[in-house]
């Protein structure tokens, strides 16, 4: 299951309470305060978790809660801290508020963000003691941890995405070239959500690439599966189109990709790019000829492919990796 937006309630654990206590022994009865402080309440951090794709491990859960502190103990002891909670999010997360305000985006490996600090411990009587008071009757309570409820969206973080209609051939592509098993079929919105796959090279350097969903027009209004995936596109760095070159219109199928990309975010075409221009093995050559003369950019950039025949993947992997090592 795949999961790309969740909202949960954060609870960070509420200080333990101070005590009051008095010092007695055999020759003090009276021997002054001796109640401790409470126990820092236990804090609610968020840690990057480079193998989690999605919020999946989340579905049944609506709250996480820290651990509450201890309460002071006599003889002056301070209650033991709340075990701060880390919870473990994918990369390319991003905290919004109630208000959808940003808090933060989760960009880098391992990277942490304290969401929610758990609540002060309270004062013992032996932290009211003074000169003019010396038997302070008197502990304060621990105070609350934050509460907070945040909206979780992720956006996911590839080198590479895959771009192109619905049932254009990205799924069979990603399965050749990668060591991802997607679903695949003869009908559109095989990809019902994005797909990650490593493509690895005898010199042991890797790719992450991504499947996005395909694409129709008025994607950018959420049509089809619209801007729940559109918005995984802007965390890549280089564009992959997949053009079916047996559609009944290849030139109007890439005009319309770059038209939705154009609406929903026109930096995304200043990005560098490679087309695949797919399904060769079926010779609709009047398409080919046709786009090919049409192709708006550099021809360098353009390859004839047949992902199910493994036909031209070799020479695309090559201009992949040159291009990638290149852009990055």
């Amino acid at each position: 299951m795949f999961i790309d937006s969740l909202k949960l309630k954060l609870l960070a654990g509420k200080g333990g309470n101070g005590i009051i206590a008095w010092k007695r022994e055999k020759y003090q009865p009276k021997g002054g305060p001796y109640g401790g402080d409470g126990g820092k309440g236990g804090s609610i951090i968020l840690e990057v978790d480079e193998h989690l794709l999605s919020f999946e491990k989340f579905f049944h859960k609506q709250i996480i809660k820290g651990e509450n502190g201890s309460c002071g103990g006599s003889c002056n002891k301070t209650g033991k801290t709340g075990k701060d909670i880390i919870v473990k999010i994918p990369l390319g997360t991003i905290l919004k508020d109630e208000d959808d305000n940003v808090l933060f985006e989760f960009k880098n490996k391992n990277e942490t963000f304290l969401i929610c600090k758990g609540g002060f411990g309270g004062r013992g009587n032996v932290s009211f003691k003074t000169a003019t008071n010396r038997a302070p009757n008197i502990a304060t309570e621990g105070t609350k941890g934050e509460i907070k409820e945040i909206n979780f969206e992720l956006k996911l973080i590839a080198d590479v995405g895959l771009i192109g209609m619905p049932n254009a051939g990205k799924s069979t592509l990603m399965r050749q070239i990668t060591h991802s098993k997607v679903k695949i079929g003869a009908y559109p919105f095989t990809t019902l959500h994005p797909n990650l796959g490593l493509v690895e090279f005898e010199d042991f350097s890797r790719i992450l690439v991504a499947d996005i969903p395909g694409i129709i027009k008025g994607a950018h209004i959420n049509k089809g599966l619209g801007l729940s995936f559109l918005k995984h596109i802007e965390r890549t760095s280089v564009l992959i189109f997949v053009i079916d070159s047996n559609s009944d219109d290849p030139i109007e199928d890439f005009q319309m990709l770059l038209d939705e990309l154009k609406i929903f975010n026109k930096d995304l075409l200043d990005r560098p790019c490679l087309t695949i221009l797919n399904k060769t093995d079926l010779q609709n050559t009047e398409n080919i000829k046709k786009f090919k003369k049409f192709y708006p950019f550099n021809q360098e950039t353009l390859i004839e492919a047949s992902a199910l025949k493994k036909l031209g993947l070799d020479i695309f992997l090559k201009k992949l990796k040159s291009y990638c090592e290149t852009k990055f």
